[in-house]
């Protein structure tokens, strides 16, 4: 009786039920995940916050062949930015990489889908080997990739030469030059671009498709929806997030496209290939003025970060709005 009574009074409303020992407190629990993330941080403060810091202030600096000696370079405040904004090259520079990203994205993009929606299909031996010939490409490294492109394109002895003029397609290009025209130069840089990146493009959106339930293609199609309305109310909408993700990993990696580019082309003919990457490289490394090409490396990436930051608030209000109250 004496037992139940004091289980009684322990259960009674009211009364604050006493905590465990070694049980940690509120504030503990909060700097858990803290403590759990720091190495994280550390590590990419270490590897990424020293160099971009270190970036910032070059920029600011007058760092010349002398400071590489010395250490030591004078404080120029803006005026690195301000040189590089008043540089006619530099507008045509970031005109020429604003088309060349919008051009490797749209393309990239659109050509992936298609081929991510053949992949759905298609047999499963077809499937396979198209899956093994887009992993083979999207593995070689992209100087062996860029060097086999230039070899089928060199005006004497390459196969693109050969090929088309047997066709009769554009007449005898016996010993053409290709990267001697700005403009089919670009073009063939795109091309290389768009090729090496549309297996990434293409098996991510294949895989978030086969997460989409088939019965609601089923439902869509009883109700007499066809294929465009199917992809415009269905797999888009669904597929949206995946979509926004790769297209902005895309426009960060074609604006920062430089190896297919300096091993293509160097920036020519005339400096009419060149984007922000081959820009800033040939300003610091070619003429030796390392603070301006550091300026044009952290304009690039505030562009990148302005657009990243945009993405991701986007987001997070469709993502507010999908789990608010119906």
């Amino acid at each position: 009786m004496a037992i139940t009574e004091k289980r009684s009074a322990a259960r009674a409303p009211g009364r604050p039920r006493p905590r465990p020992k070694g049980r940690p407190g509120g504030a503990r629990r909060r700097m858990l995940p803290w403590a759990m993330i720091a190495p994280a941080a550390a590590a990419l403060i270490l590897i990424q916050g020293y160099p971009l810091a270190r970036l910032l202030v070059l920029s600011t600096q007058n760092f010349g062949p002398r400071s590489l000696f010395t250490g030591q370079a004078d404080f120029v405040g803006a005026d690195n930015f301000t040189a590089l904004f008043g540089d006619p090259d530099f507008r045509a520079v970031l005109l020429r990489t604003l088309v060349f990203t919008v051009v490797c994205v749209a393309l990239l993009m659109v050509l992936g889908f298609l081929l991510s929606h053949l992949l759905t299909g298609v047999s499963p031996w077809a499937r396979v080997v198209t899956t093994v010939s887009l992993v083979l490409v999207w593995a070689m490294p992209m100087v062996a990739a860029t060097l086999v492109w230039q070899w089928m394109y060199q005006p004497q002895y390459g196969v693109a030469n050969w090929l088309l003029t047997k066709l009769r397609v554009f007449g005898d290009l016996t010993a053409y030059d290709w990267f001697s025209h700005p403009d089919q130069a670009l073009g063939l840089v795109i091309l290389l671009t768009v090729w090496k990146g549309l297996p990434f493009v293409a098996l991510t959106l294949f895989a978030a498709r086969g997460q989409i339930p088939e019965p609601l293609y089923e439902a869509a199609r009883l109700d007499g929806a066809g294929t465009l309305q199917t992809f415009r109310h269905i797999t888009v909408p669904i597929l949206r997030p995946v979509l926004g993700i790769l297209t902005l990993l895309e426009v960060i990696w074609s604006v920062n496209s430089f190896t297919p580019i300096w091993v293509l082309t160097q920036g020519g003919p005339d400096g009419r290939t060149t984007t922000l990457g081959v820009y800033a490289y040939v300003t610091a490394f070619s003429r030796n003025d390392y603070g301006s090409g550091a300026s044009v490396a952290v304009v690039t990436v505030l562009i990148l970060a302005v657009l990243s930051i945009a993405y991701v608030r986007r987001l997070a209000d469709q993502g507010d709005e999908q789990g608010g109250p119906a």
